[in-house]
């Protein structure tokens, strides 16, 4: 059985069409992402990452508390509704004083960098 080009591009179109139509953005989630370090300057692997939202999204339903651990080069991302919000990120680490900090998205998908330097606790 042959199928002709003219064939394979209506499929094609019949497949991209809701996010053609959408602008191509479809449901893409915005990303809070991050990097934690600790002195003098190391990635600080486990350290306890929470995500809390401060001002809900506007015309989404805002999402629940979400918690993860940094990964071995201390980076750790949440998904979180493409939506104008504001979020918390808490860190925390045995032996460090915990640190937090405020994530503002302007409502498109986007990816926000955040930037923890935890210090011993004295």
């Amino acid at each position: 059985m042959r199928t002709t080009i003219g064939t394979s591009l209506a499929v094609l179109c019949l497949l991209f069409a809701p996010d053609l139509a959408a602008g191509g953005k479809g449901d893409e989630p915005a990303v809070v992402a991050g990097t934690v370090f600790r002195e003098p300057g190391f990635a600080l692997a486990r350290a306890e990452v929470l995500l809390t939202v401060k001002t809900p999204p506007q015309g989404v339903k805002a999402p629940k508390p979400q918690k993860t651990l940094s990964d071995g080069r201390g980076e750790f991302a949440f998904r979180v509704p493409a939506a104008r919000a504001e979020y918390v990120v808490t860190v925390k680490a045995s032996g460090f004083v915990s640190t937090e900090k405020t994530a503002v998205l302007s409502g498109a998908p986007e990816r926000v960098d955040l930037y923890f330097n935890l210090k011993p606790v004295q």
